[in-house]
């Protein structure tokens, strides 16, 4: 039961980014070329996000565990390196854009950086080391 519960509450986690990220769209006049990177970064990390609730529900119904001692390795590890990539993405990137660009980001667009590198990170990692197996 608790694994279907992990199910529903990430699909509706997905459904309001989804719904959120719609909601922006519809209320943005004109979308800039960081918008559309932005935008293109969250709806992988939302693809990728369906992939691993897939996966889960595929696993449940076959009757194992939604989570087992693999799962939560994989998990802990992942964070890790997600949380790794957020240091030094708020550390490297508005460094490199500065020396490259001559242009100093906002606070909101290094916060943006921020949670879409580590997102990606984590899920790149997370199904690398799932598809590794450690």
């Amino acid at each position: 039961m608790k694994g279907k519960k992990e199910i529903i509450v990430a699909t509706i986690l997905v459904a309001m980014v989804l719904v959120t990220l719609f909601l922006y769209l519809i209320g943005t006049r004109e979308i800039e070329y960081n918008q559309i990177v932005s935008i293109g970064i969250v709806l992988v990390l939302v693809g990728l996000a369906m992939y691993i609730i897939w996966d889960k529900i595929r696993n449940i119904q076959k009757g194992l565990p939604g989570k087992d001692e693999r799962v939560i390795s994989i998990s802990h590890k992942a964070g890790y390196y997600g949380f790794i990539a957020a240091i030094w993405s708020a550390v490297l990137i508005p460094t490199m854009i500065d020396i490259i660009f001559g242009y100093e980001l906002d606070a909101g667009d290094i916060s943006a950086i921020v949670v879409l590198v580590s997102g990606f990170v984590f899920v790149a990692s997370y199904l690398y080391l799932y598809q590794k197996g450690k």
